[in-house]
This record gives structure tokens, sequence and C-alpha cells, in this order.
């Protein structure tokens, strides 16, 4: 396929009516629905077993939007942050790409409402997520905690082995 019917295809490839009234806040308005179709799918198919695990990763991407992202201890120190929820199995079961800000949940701060909002569905008793430092946080233990839901560090999964 040449490069202008790909270009040509590209342009005309919608997921959405631009003309139907949206969220102005919302900046990936033109591929959710896509995105909600690809985990609804996932989460059909797939059903987590005790361990998950939360995990940020960056995808590459040099092109202009604002909410690029610049990590430099990632190998792409540019690009879309994305936080994962996987099987212990290394199966996504739920994403979410960082926008430029992070839902806010009561009692929680940012990292531990990114953990409730990919955990919604798995909050349920005889969970363990095992997940980074930075969100591992007292209030989120405590909220989990409600829901008989154990966090764990990674350093300390490995000797769960």
């Amino acid at each position: 396929m040449s490069y202008n019917r790909f270009s040509s295809i590209l342009r005309c490839w919608h997921f959405v009516d631009n003309e139907a009234p949206r969220d102005q806040n919302e900046r990936l308005y033109k591929i959710k629905p896509l995105l909600n179709l690809v985990i609804n799918n996932w989460k059909n198919l797939l059903t987590p077993n005790e361990f998950i695990v939360i995990d940020e990763s960056m995808m590459p991407f040099r092109g202009r939007i604002s909410f690029r992202q610049y990590n430099s201890s990632k190998t792409h120190n540019y690009g879309l942050k994305i936080y994962k929820l996987c099987t212990e199995d290394g199966f996504v079961w739920n994403y979410d790409i960082y926008i430029g800000r992070d839902p806010e949940i009561a009692d929680l701060d940012k990292p531990g409402s990114v953990v409730v909002q990919l955990c919604d569905g798995l909050l349920e008793a005889g969970r363990i997520i095992v997940c980074d430092n930075c969100y591992n946080t007292v209030e989120l233990a405590k909220y989990l905690l409600q829901y008989a839901v154990c966090l764990m560090r990674q350093t300390y999964a490995a000797l769960c082995e």
C-alpha cells in the first residue's frame, strides 16, 4: 500500500462523530470508544488470579501533544505515560493513559486514586496488589483493607515465590 493511500484511509478513519457534543476536558475523546471496547473485551476474556500487578510504562512518542511526559529513568524518555494493571502472567487487564491529571478519590493521594481506579471491579476479598514504592501509602493500605485486599511492594512479592 502506498503512503498516499494509507494517509487517505487514516484521514477518513473515525470512531466518533465530530459534530456530537463532547466534554471539553476529555483529551482522548476521538479514540476513547476504541480504548473502552478493547478494555471491556479484555475484562470479559480474562479473570485475574490472586496476584495483580500495577505499574506504569512509557509509550514512545515525540509528536506534539499537550500531555507528553518526560522521564529520564525510562529507555524512551519522551512519550505517553500509561498506568497498567496486569495479571501475574503478564496480561494487561486494565490501563489508563495519563492526560495531565489523575483521578481523585476522597481520602487518597493521586497514586492511590490511580490504583483504586485501575482495580475497579477487582476490589474483592483475597486479592493481593503488587506495585512500586510510589503507590504504597498508608492511606491506600487502609482504604484497601476495607475490601480485604492486600497491598505489597515488588521486593516482597519475589519472596513469595
